[in-house]
């Protein structure tokens, strides 16, 4: 008996130690998260906004899929970008994801040739959905554009 009451405190504590470990994630809105992004990720470009006219197209993104959206992008010579769409529904979701993933892919074949560093950083770039955004980040340290990213994931 006390070595099954002992075992089940063993658990029970064990149990306890791992949920502790997991840590809270970080609440999605939009503008912290560009700032959180621009703070901690690597990026080896200076990035600027993007007006708000030309995002939709750039990205290839319905914009009767989103309210709002913030996007940066850096020079030419690099690929390094952030994009967040805060999308209308779960569908708009799925559909703003699709077209994020077939503009990076598409950027991974335009670099391959002549940039395989930024080809590189595009391959590594996490694409996600995130409650109701979804997130792109291009950064030179794909690794800590990752980790800011899975802040929030």
């Amino acid at each position: 008996m006390k070595k099954t009451v002992a075992f089940l405190l063993a658990i029970v504590c064990l149990a306890a130690l791992l949920t502790g470990c997991g840590g809270t994630k970080k609440t999605m809105e939009p503008p912290a998260f560009v700032d959180d992004v621009l703070a901690n990720a690597n990026f080896t470009d200076s990035l600027n906004q993007l007006s708000d006219d030309v995002v939709a197209q750039y990205y290839g993104v319905d914009s009767a899929d989103y309210t709002s959206a913030i996007a940066y992008g850096g020079t030419a010579a690099t690929a390094e970008q952030i994009a967040v769409f805060e999308a209308k529904d779960s569908a708009a979701a799925e559909r703003i994801l699709s077209a994020l993933q077939t503009f990076v892919a598409e950027k991974v074949e335009a670099y391959k040739s002549y940039g395989p560093a930024a080809a590189m950083s595009l391959e590594n770039a996490p694409v996600k959905i995130i409650g109701n955004c979804v997130v792109a980040v291009v950064c030179a340290d794909s690794e800590s554009a990752l980790k800011v990213v899975d802040q929030y994931a």
